[in-house]
C-alpha cells in the first residue's frame, strides 16, 4: 500500500479493484470487534468444528463469549506452571476460578494404539 492510499483512507473508503483481486472471498463481520483477540479465537475455533452435524438446531447462534468471555484465562501444563500462575495471582490480589483439573485425559474416541510397529530399541 502506498502512503497516499492510507493517508487518504477514511471510515467509508472502499478497496480498489487491484486490492480486491487477491482477497478472494473476503467478508467483514460487524458483530465481532477486530481489537478483541478472544472473539477472533472463538470464531476460528467454531469454524474448525463446522458444519455441525450433531447440533440439534443448526440455526441457533453460537455464543460469542463462550465459557471464558472477556476474562483472562491460563493453562498450566505442569505442576510448576500452576504454582507460578497461582503465586502471580496471589501477588496481584486475584483469585482464579478452576475450570478444569490438572489431569490430562484423552477422549474415549481417541486412538491410543500407535500404528508404528515396534523395533529394536523401541518395543511395543
Amino acid at each position: 500500500m502506498r502512503a497516499r492510499e492510507f493517508v487518504a483512507e477514511d471510515a467509508h473508503s472502499k478497496f480498489h479493484d487491484d486490492q480486491l483481486g487477491p482477497m478472494t472471498g473476503m467478508k467483514r463481520y460487524d458483530g465481532l470487534d477486530n481489537s478483541n483477540p478472544y472473539a477472533m479465537w472463538r470464531f476460528i475455533v467454531a469454524a474448525a468444528g463446522q458444519p455441525k452435524q450433531d447440533q440439534t438446531d443448526p440455526t441457533a447462534p453460537l455464543s460469542k463469549d463462550g465459557p471464558i468471555g472477556q476474562k483472562l484465562s491460563t493453562l498450566s501444563y505442569t505442576k510448576a506452571d500452576a504454582e507460578i500462575l497461582d503465586a502471580t495471582a496471589r501477588a496481584m490480589g486475584e483469585k482464579g476460578t478452576v475450570i478444569s483439573s490438572q489431569e490430562s485425559t484423552e477422549p474415549a474416541t481417541t486412538n491410543k494404539i500407535s500404528p508404528v510397529n515396534g523395533f529394536q530399541g523401541y518395543p511395543r
